[in-house]
């Protein structure tokens, strides 16, 4: 559909809208209601969305994006929130969502750490490299390798947690 991605609507958008449709997209992505800012966008046309349509496509989206499975793999890209989630599905929901989110944010800690060693390496060894440059390489390097520890500490923890919560939830 036209509306994926964006949070406003052109004129003839306005016209043409499917406001069951446009709901729904918007709530399977996960997305907070967005009728008042198309009530606002069509404002201009002199047209008025139709809310009814819109908040029953917008509550069929949503339980489709508010499944466990769903939030969890949201989760596991670093993407997703179950906040727009009805309020008696949260505390279900927060759980997926926690573990994935941590495993993701602890990966990209160590994705980070070891990309800035090797680019630290890889500048430390460049004959263009002062030597005023290479105490500095040398010196980040240093703090890298002390945080090190903690970070794949950190990861294979979340690793662990999570793949004991697969099990558990049999995902």
């Amino acid at each position: 559909m036209f509306l994926t991605g964006c949070s406003s609507m052109s004129v003839e958008q306005c016209h043409t809208a499917q406001w069951f449709s446009v709901g729904e997209i918007d709530g399977s992505s996960g997305q907070v209601s967005r009728i008042d800012r198309y009530f606002k966008a069509c404002q201009k046309a002199g047209i008025q969305p139709n809310q009814q349509l819109y908040q029953q496509g917008y509550q069929r989206g949503l339980s489709y994006y508010c499944t466990a499975e769903n939030i969890f793999d949201q989760a596991l890209k670093g993407s997703g929130s179950y906040s727009v989630c009805p309020l008696e599905k949260r505390s279900q929901l927060k759980s997926y969502y926690d573990v994935a989110h941590d495993f993701y944010d602890a990966k990209k800690q160590q994705d980070d750490l070891l990309d800035n060693l090797e680019r630290y390496r890889t500048a430390l060894l460049d004959d263009k490299t002062s030597p005023e440059n290479r105490d500095k390489y040398r010196k980040l390097i240093q703090e890298l390798r002390i945080k090190q520890d903690r970070v794949e500490f950190n990861y294979y923890e979340a690793d662990r947690k999570l793949e004991r919560f697969k099990r558990q939830n049999r995902l």
